[in-house]
């Protein structure tokens, strides 16, 4: 009977250090271009609205969650 082998490869060792260190970003990352609609999005998404209140989240019609807080 031939020996059995793993099916995966056991990971290679190393400290958390040095897969945080060598995790293969590159260090010269830059933004991906973003359209001028989807910027305007996410300046409607991420700044508040005025007048209006932001605590409690209500839930979508129909969805009936129970309260939180």
């Amino acid at each position: 009977m031939p020996p059995k082998s793993a099916a995966i490869p056991a990971a290679p060792r190393k400290t958390l250090l040095e897969w945080i260190e060598h995790d293969g970003d590159q260090t010269d990352f830059t933004k991906p271009v973003c359209s001028d609609p989807d910027k305007a999005l996410y300046a409607r998404i991420l700044v508040p609205n005025e007048g209006r209140a932001h605590e409690p989240l209500q839930p979508p019609h129909g969805l009936a969650l129970a309260p939180l807080g």
